[in-house]
Protein backbone atom coordinates (compact mmCIF):
# COMPACT_ATOMS: atom_id res chain seq x y z
CA UNK A 1 0.00 0.00 0.00
CA UNK A 2 0.91 3.40 -0.65
CA UNK A 3 1.72 5.86 1.69
CA UNK A 4 -0.71 8.44 0.73
CA UNK A 5 -3.42 5.45 0.54
CA UNK A 6 -2.34 4.45 3.64
CA UNK A 7 -2.65 8.20 5.24
CA UNK A 8 -6.40 7.95 3.73
CA UNK A 9 -7.15 4.92 5.78
CA UNK A 10 -6.49 6.08 9.22
CA UNK A 11 -8.02 9.43 9.03
CA UNK A 12 -11.86 10.34 9.54
CA UNK A 13 -14.45 9.34 7.12
CA UNK A 14 -15.27 13.62 6.44
CA UNK A 15 -11.47 13.70 5.90
CA UNK A 16 -10.97 10.71 3.77
CA UNK A 17 -13.82 11.63 1.53
CA UNK A 18 -12.81 14.67 0.89
CA UNK A 19 -9.24 13.14 -0.23
CA UNK A 20 -10.43 10.64 -2.51
CA UNK A 21 -12.69 13.28 -4.23
CA UNK A 22 -9.79 15.45 -4.52
CA UNK A 23 -7.35 12.47 -6.04
CA UNK A 24 -10.37 12.08 -8.31
CA UNK A 25 -10.79 15.30 -9.49
CA UNK A 26 -7.03 15.53 -9.99
CA UNK A 27 -7.01 12.29 -12.32
CA UNK A 28 -9.82 13.25 -14.30
CA UNK A 29 -8.39 16.86 -15.42
CA UNK A 30 -5.53 14.78 -16.43
CA UNK A 31 -7.33 12.64 -18.66
CA UNK A 32 -10.23 14.99 -19.72
CA UNK A 33 -12.57 13.76 -17.40
CA UNK A 34 -15.27 15.78 -15.06
CA UNK A 35 -16.24 14.78 -11.55
CA UNK A 36 -19.11 16.16 -10.20
CA UNK A 37 -18.55 18.83 -7.41
CA UNK A 38 -19.10 17.46 -3.88
CA UNK A 39 -21.49 20.51 -3.15
CA UNK A 40 -23.99 19.93 -5.64
CA UNK A 41 -27.04 18.90 -4.23
CA UNK A 42 -28.87 17.49 -7.23
CA UNK A 43 -27.61 13.81 -6.06
CA UNK A 44 -28.80 14.10 -2.48
CA UNK A 45 -32.52 14.87 -3.19
CA UNK A 46 -34.84 12.13 -1.58
CA UNK A 47 -36.59 11.42 -5.22
CA UNK A 48 -33.20 10.71 -6.68
CA UNK A 49 -32.01 8.72 -3.53
CA UNK A 50 -34.94 6.49 -3.54
CA UNK A 51 -34.92 5.70 -7.56
CA UNK A 52 -30.90 4.84 -6.64
CA UNK A 53 -32.03 2.00 -4.37
CA UNK A 54 -34.43 0.57 -6.46
CA UNK A 55 -32.31 0.49 -9.86
CA UNK A 56 -29.30 -0.61 -7.65
CA UNK A 57 -29.03 -4.04 -9.54
CA UNK A 58 -30.60 -2.41 -13.42
CA UNK A 59 -28.27 -1.23 -15.37
CA UNK A 60 -28.99 1.40 -17.94
CA UNK A 61 -29.00 4.96 -18.05
CA UNK A 62 -26.03 7.04 -16.09
CA UNK A 63 -26.92 8.11 -12.84
CA UNK A 64 -27.07 12.23 -13.96
CA UNK A 65 -28.85 11.77 -16.92
CA UNK A 66 -31.65 9.76 -14.75
CA UNK A 67 -31.78 12.91 -12.80
CA UNK A 68 -32.35 15.39 -15.88
CA UNK A 69 -35.40 13.16 -16.58
CA UNK A 70 -36.81 13.30 -12.99
CA UNK A 71 -36.31 17.07 -12.86
CA UNK A 72 -38.17 17.76 -15.81
CA UNK A 73 -40.83 15.10 -15.00
CA UNK A 74 -41.38 17.53 -12.09
CA UNK A 75 -41.35 20.86 -13.66
CA UNK A 76 -44.18 19.91 -15.68
CA UNK A 77 -46.53 18.54 -12.54
CA UNK A 78 -49.17 21.77 -14.11
CA UNK A 79 -48.97 20.12 -17.54
CA UNK A 80 -52.00 17.47 -18.40
CA UNK A 81 -50.72 14.55 -20.25
CA UNK A 82 -48.90 10.80 -20.25
CA UNK A 83 -45.34 9.95 -20.38
CA UNK A 84 -44.01 8.09 -23.58
CA UNK A 85 -40.62 6.21 -23.32
CA UNK A 86 -39.04 4.75 -26.58
CA UNK A 87 -36.15 2.43 -25.87
CA UNK A 88 -37.21 1.23 -22.41
CA UNK A 89 -34.13 -1.81 -22.49
CA UNK A 90 -34.01 -2.94 -18.69
CA UNK A 91 -35.98 -0.21 -17.27
CA UNK A 92 -33.84 2.05 -15.08
CA UNK A 93 -35.14 5.23 -16.76
CA UNK A 94 -38.31 4.48 -16.67
CA UNK A 95 -38.06 3.56 -12.82
CA UNK A 96 -36.76 6.84 -12.14
CA UNK A 97 -39.15 8.65 -13.84
CA UNK A 98 -41.66 6.72 -12.25
CA UNK A 99 -40.55 7.60 -8.84
CA UNK A 100 -40.12 10.91 -8.79
CA UNK A 101 -43.13 11.68 -10.83
CA UNK A 102 -45.38 14.56 -8.88
CA UNK A 103 -48.76 13.70 -10.40
CA UNK A 104 -50.57 9.97 -11.88
CA UNK A 105 -50.30 9.76 -15.36
CA UNK A 106 -50.62 7.02 -18.07
CA UNK A 107 -46.70 5.63 -19.29
CA UNK A 108 -46.40 4.23 -22.34
CA UNK A 109 -42.58 2.25 -23.15
CA UNK A 110 -41.87 1.49 -26.31
CA UNK A 111 -39.11 -0.97 -27.15
CA UNK A 112 -38.73 -4.19 -29.81
CA UNK A 113 -36.19 -6.14 -27.13
CA UNK A 114 -34.45 -6.91 -29.66
CA UNK A 115 -31.83 -4.25 -29.75
CA UNK A 116 -31.08 -2.11 -32.22
CA UNK A 117 -32.69 -2.12 -35.57
CA UNK A 118 -30.72 -1.68 -39.06
CA UNK A 119 -28.40 1.34 -38.78
CA UNK A 120 -28.45 3.64 -41.91
CA UNK A 121 -25.85 6.36 -43.66
CA UNK A 122 -26.19 9.02 -41.51
CA UNK A 123 -25.60 6.74 -38.36
CA UNK A 124 -22.10 6.86 -39.66
CA UNK A 125 -19.43 8.52 -37.68
CA UNK A 126 -17.65 11.28 -39.02
CA UNK A 127 -14.99 9.30 -39.69
CA UNK A 128 -17.18 6.80 -41.69
CA UNK A 129 -16.93 4.09 -39.32
CA UNK A 130 -20.41 2.60 -38.02
CA UNK A 131 -20.84 2.17 -34.74
CA UNK A 132 -23.65 -0.19 -34.31
CA UNK A 133 -24.89 -3.53 -35.58
CA UNK A 134 -28.58 -4.56 -35.51
CA UNK A 135 -29.65 -6.29 -32.48
CA UNK A 136 -26.96 -3.99 -30.08
CA UNK A 137 -28.85 -3.08 -26.94
CA UNK A 138 -31.15 -6.19 -27.12
CA UNK A 139 -32.55 -6.67 -23.89
CA UNK A 140 -35.20 -9.70 -21.87
CA UNK A 141 -38.46 -8.23 -21.78
CA UNK A 142 -39.64 -9.77 -18.79
CA UNK A 143 -36.69 -8.55 -16.69
CA UNK A 144 -37.41 -5.07 -18.08
CA UNK A 145 -41.74 -5.74 -17.11
CA UNK A 146 -39.89 -7.24 -13.56
CA UNK A 147 -37.97 -4.50 -12.90
CA UNK A 148 -40.37 -1.57 -13.44
CA UNK A 149 -44.37 -3.19 -12.54
CA UNK A 150 -43.07 -2.97 -8.57
CA UNK A 151 -43.40 0.69 -8.93
CA UNK A 152 -46.04 1.58 -11.53
CA UNK A 153 -48.19 -0.27 -13.92
CA UNK A 154 -47.43 1.05 -17.57
CA UNK A 155 -48.33 0.01 -20.96
CA UNK A 156 -45.60 -1.62 -23.16
CA UNK A 157 -46.04 -1.58 -26.96
CA UNK A 158 -43.75 -4.15 -27.81
CA UNK A 159 -42.39 -3.97 -31.24
CA UNK A 160 -40.31 -1.72 -34.10
CA UNK A 161 -40.64 2.11 -34.24
CA UNK A 162 -43.25 3.24 -35.37
CA UNK A 163 -44.93 0.18 -35.66
CA UNK A 164 -46.43 0.60 -32.29
CA UNK A 165 -47.13 3.81 -32.53
CA UNK A 166 -51.33 3.57 -33.65
CA UNK A 167 -51.74 2.14 -30.38
CA UNK A 168 -51.44 5.90 -28.98
CA UNK A 169 -52.70 8.08 -31.56
CA UNK A 170 -55.45 9.84 -29.66
CA UNK A 171 -53.48 10.30 -26.53
CA UNK A 172 -51.19 13.34 -25.55
CA UNK A 173 -48.38 14.00 -23.80
CA UNK A 174 -46.41 15.97 -21.21
CA UNK A 175 -43.04 14.32 -21.90
CA UNK A 176 -41.56 12.04 -24.15
CA UNK A 177 -38.32 10.63 -23.75
CA UNK A 178 -37.12 9.49 -26.82
CA UNK A 179 -33.38 6.85 -26.46
CA UNK A 180 -32.74 4.73 -29.79
CA UNK A 181 -29.33 5.83 -30.93
CA UNK A 182 -30.08 5.40 -34.63
CA UNK A 183 -31.49 8.20 -36.87
CA UNK A 184 -34.37 6.78 -38.30
CA UNK A 185 -36.49 5.57 -35.00
CA UNK A 186 -35.46 9.30 -33.51
CA UNK A 187 -36.70 10.57 -36.91
CA UNK A 188 -39.90 8.85 -36.55
CA UNK A 189 -40.42 9.16 -33.02
CA UNK A 190 -40.24 12.96 -33.43
CA UNK A 191 -43.02 12.99 -36.36
CA UNK A 192 -45.40 11.16 -34.26
CA UNK A 193 -45.02 12.66 -31.16
CA UNK A 194 -44.60 16.31 -32.02
CA UNK A 195 -48.00 17.03 -32.29
CA UNK A 196 -49.24 15.00 -28.95
CA UNK A 197 -46.81 17.28 -26.87
CA UNK A 198 -49.20 19.21 -25.00
CA UNK A 199 -48.20 23.03 -25.21
CA UNK A 200 -45.15 23.24 -22.37
CA UNK A 201 -44.64 19.58 -22.51
CA UNK A 202 -40.97 18.04 -23.10
CA UNK A 203 -39.33 16.06 -26.01
CA UNK A 204 -35.46 14.91 -24.21
CA UNK A 205 -33.31 13.00 -26.81
CA UNK A 206 -31.06 10.46 -24.85
CA UNK A 207 -28.40 10.95 -27.25
CA UNK A 208 -27.60 14.18 -28.41
CA UNK A 209 -24.53 14.80 -27.75
CA UNK A 210 -23.06 11.41 -28.18
CA UNK A 211 -20.07 11.15 -30.89
CA UNK A 212 -21.26 7.53 -31.07
CA UNK A 213 -25.23 8.73 -32.43
CA UNK A 214 -24.82 11.39 -34.55
CA UNK A 215 -27.54 10.44 -36.18
CA UNK A 216 -29.84 10.33 -33.25
CA UNK A 217 -28.67 14.37 -33.10
CA UNK A 218 -29.02 14.75 -36.91
CA UNK A 219 -32.86 13.44 -36.66
CA UNK A 220 -33.51 16.16 -33.69
CA UNK A 221 -31.45 18.67 -35.96
CA UNK A 222 -33.36 18.41 -39.43
CA UNK A 223 -36.87 18.23 -37.06
CA UNK A 224 -36.67 20.95 -35.36
CA UNK A 225 -34.97 23.23 -38.21
CA UNK A 226 -38.00 24.38 -39.73
CA UNK A 227 -40.10 24.74 -35.98
CA UNK A 228 -39.90 27.93 -33.86
CA UNK A 229 -38.61 25.40 -31.21
CA UNK A 230 -34.71 25.38 -29.79
CA UNK A 231 -32.87 22.76 -28.94
CA UNK A 232 -31.48 22.73 -25.26
CA UNK A 233 -27.86 20.45 -25.33
CA UNK A 234 -27.13 19.81 -21.87
CA UNK A 235 -23.66 18.79 -20.77
CA UNK A 236 -25.22 15.16 -19.66
CA UNK A 237 -25.44 14.25 -23.62
CA UNK A 238 -29.09 15.13 -23.62
CA UNK A 239 -31.17 17.43 -25.22
CA UNK A 240 -34.37 18.78 -24.99
CA UNK A 241 -36.80 20.75 -26.44
CA UNK A 242 -39.89 22.39 -24.87
CA UNK A 243 -43.53 22.28 -27.02
CA UNK A 244 -44.54 25.86 -27.45
CA UNK A 245 -48.16 26.88 -27.43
Amino acid sequence: MKLKDLALAVVSKKHRGAAWYKRAQKKADQHGFYVYSRHMVWKDQPFFLKALERTKTITGIPDPRAFVLQSCLRSLEAVDGDVAECGVRYGRSTVFMLTADLRPREYHLFDSFAGLSEPVAEDRKANGRMPWEPGDFDANEQVAKNNIRPYGDPRFHVGWIPNAFPEVIDRRFALVHIDVDLYEPTRDALAFFYDRVQPNGMIVCDDYGSSMCPGARKAFDDFFAPHREGIIELPTGQALVIKQA
